[in-house]
């Protein structure tokens, strides 16, 4: 299960409280005081299966991808609507595992290193390589490949051509 958190534009308060009353979901709406661009601040937990479908609907009402909206992980919920709308989404969806594409695009992210990590790892691999070489020692060479930070750059690039 997840918690969603959606910063409201000025203007589409009105559009996003009716998607979430025609979803059938439980929000909690506050009001934005820091004078910027936003008016409200809406929070909704939402199945895991239901957040892409439901932030489709928001960005079909206006809020656009680059507005400010954060999903995180929920323990428990204890509303009879929420019981309702997991539910719903079970019956509509097969894979109760699916999440939505703002969450694979950030857990690709996360499997990216920092640069200065991945150069100081890749030269160390390096490093540890050519002295596996030079002592004809196949374990160093194989060990020089564990060191290596390849597997996640590679894993992110899989991950964004499937994005």
């Amino acid at each position: 299960m997840r918690h969603v958190q959606v910063m409201v534009p000025s203007g589409k308060r009105k559009a996003v409280v009716e998607v979430l009353d025609d979803e059938g979901i439980d929000y909690a709406l506050t009001e934005e005081t820091s004078g910027r661009e936003y008016v409200a601040l809406v929070s909704f937990p939402l199945p895991t299966s239901a957040v892409e479908p439901v932030l489709e609907r928001l960005r079909e009402a206006g809020i656009e991808r680059d507005a400010y909206t954060v999903v995180m992980d929920a323990e428990t919920v204890v509303s009879t609507r929420y019981d309702r709308l997991e539910e719903q989404y079970a019956e509509e969806t097969d894979d109760e595992d699916r999440i939505a594409r703002e969450e694979i695009y950030a857990e690709a992210l996360s499997l990216v290193p920092e640069y200065s990590t991945f150069v100081i790892m890749t030269v160390v691999s390096a490093v540890v390589a050519t002295a596996g070489v030079l002592l004809d020692s196949p374990a160093v060479v194989v060990g020089s490949m564990v060191i290596a930070p390849l597997v996640g750059p590679a894993m992110a690039a899989s991950v964004g051509t499937v994005v």
